[in-house]
């Protein structure tokens, strides 16, 4: 069972069953010809010579030569770490080349007049407001309209966006309606003005703008929707109905 377990851990570490057979049976029994080794692992002869061979590449085994006579040594078990720095270099070298062809790549791609994504469930609403909180700067004013009832869980990840203010310095006006104005202490800091509609009017959706992006939300018990548009003509538009919305709005 033990050896049924550290195989199936070498084997996530990155080692073959093959492998990972011959590196334990060298392991247990030290030093060894090859006999002993197809003995222990239960691996044909037509195989081990191979394996043998990619395990010494790997740097875990050792081959002895005497007298033309091979045998091999399972190496200590804390130079499998070097299988880790190797991938380690591997990647660092593959992470470098992508930076460095990314500029080119980016250059083929063809570019869209509108990206749009349509995301549904809670995970997919916080996905939206992760983005959005790692784009915005300084800079920026985040506009948010029609705050309304909404599920708690929606309520307190939006909030969120309120906290990322204290670090980042940007601005932000939203407008509620009467089902989410109750929210509107929570989120007030002297970097976020907030607006009431008029008494009567209820948005179910909410909408949000920044940048060149605008989300259209709808939460509720049955159903939670997060659509991402980017474009600035769009953007521009939103922001132009907040700007009508927000003169008619009352001053919280």
């Amino acid at each position: 069972m033990v050896l049924e377990e550290l195989e199936a851990a070498l084997g996530e570490f990155g080692l073959t069953k093959g492998e990972a057979r011959v590196y334990l049976a060298l392991l247990s029994i030290g030093e060894s010809k090859v006999g002993p080794i197809i003995k222990n692992s239960r691996i044909s002869r037509s195989k081990v010579y191979d394996i043998l061979e990619r395990l010494k590449e790997k740097g875990i085994i050792r081959k002895i030569e005497i007298n033309g006579v091979a045998s091999f040594l399972a190496l200590p078990p804390k130079t499998l770490f070097k299988i880790i720095e190797k991938k380690e270099l591997k990647l660092n070298h593959e992470r470098k080349l992508l930076k460095k062809s990314l500029p080119k790549l980016n250059s083929l791609h063809p570019k869209k007049g509108v990206e749009i994504m349509v995301f549904e469930g809670f995970e997919g609403f916080k996905t939206v407001i992760d983005k959005t909180i790692k784009d915005l700067k300084e800079e920026d004013t985040y506009e948010a309209m029609g705050i309304s009832k909404t599920t708690e869980g929606m309520r307190y990840y939006a909030k969120k966006i309120y906290e990322a203010q204290k670090k980042k310095g940007f601005k932000a006006r939203s407008i509620f309606d009467e089902k989410g104005k109750h929210k509107a202490k929570e989120r007030k800091t002297k970097l976020h003005d907030i607006k009431t509609l008029p008494k009567g009017w209820e948005t179910p959706a909410l909408f949000t703008i920044y940048q060149d992006n605008v989300g259209i939300h709808l939460g509720d018990d049955e159903e939670t929707i997060s659509i991402s548009i980017k474009n600035p003509k769009i953007a521009k538009s939103f922001r132009e109905n907040f700007k009508a919305m927000w003169k008619i709005s009352k001053k919280v």
